[in-house]
């Protein structure tokens, strides 16, 4: 697949307005734990150990991908998001918290997808919580179709997974019919799966359930050849 300059994208970018913490933890860190979008990420050199390879898109400001790497030390996770506040915010908390299991991309993540990632190089994908565009017209500009989970199978190892966690349930909707159209991925559970125990709880969840939203965990397997 190669990237369209036209193409729709999933996110608006804002000026980034970044608090002096997080920008004196970019300028400071980013060389040390941010990576090129440009390059193969390589799994075996910043995570030798690594029980699990995870890619995490679109982290928010890091709180719930900062959780995770704490809780999950053996793993490795390769966060994606495109927003600096964000960005600098995690680093920060990994510069505080001494977290060593967390390499971050800040790109768009089709491309990284696309170029960053080696095939079949992935046991996991999550992408929770992404911004659900509800009005109709904006649909089309939904992280997850069709296309965009045809780039998650080619990285994700047989037996790999993608978790989705939304509490929009239109959304909800779309995500479950639209993995279940792509063909090499099955679905764990009947339908919703139960919260895995991994997946800390986020900001967006909480805001969620505040206005009696139900939260949607996905979760599909990529099938063995």
């Amino acid at each position: 697949m190669v990237d369209n300059p036209r193409r729709i994208k999933s996110y608006v970018l804002r000026a980034a307005r970044m608090s002096e913490a997080q920008k004196l933890a970019y300028d400071k860190l980013s060389p040390r734990w941010c990576v090129s979008h440009d390059q193969v990420f390589d799994w075996e050199h910043h995570f030798p150990q690594a029980s699990r390879r995870v890619v995490e898109i679109g982290f928010g400001m890091g709180d719930a991908t900062r959780r995770l790497a704490v809780h999950q030390k053996d793993w490795g996770i390769l966060g994606v998001e495109v927003h600096r506040p964000g960005v600098g915010k995690l680093l920060w908390w990994m510069d505080e918290e001494k977290i060593e299991n967390i390499r971050i991309v800040e790109h768009d993540a089709v491309e990284v997808l696309q170029k960053a990632i080696a095939p079949e190089s992935v046991d996991g994908v999550h992408i929770w919580f992404p911004d659900p565009w509800p009005k109709k017209r904006h649909h089309k500009r939904r992280l997850i179709q069709v296309e965009f989970i045809s780039l998650v199978m080619q990285i994700l190892r047989p037996g790999g997974y993608i978790h989705a966690a939304t509490d929009w349930q239109p959304y909800a909707d779309h995500i479950l019919e639209t993995l279940q159209s792509v063909s090499g991925l099955s679905n764990k559970y009947p339908d919703w799966a139960p919260k895995p125990e991994y997946r800390p709880d986020t900001k967006f969840e909480a805001r969620g359930v505040a206005a009696d939203r139900v939260i949607r965990d996905i979760v599909f397997e990529k099938e063995a050849l």
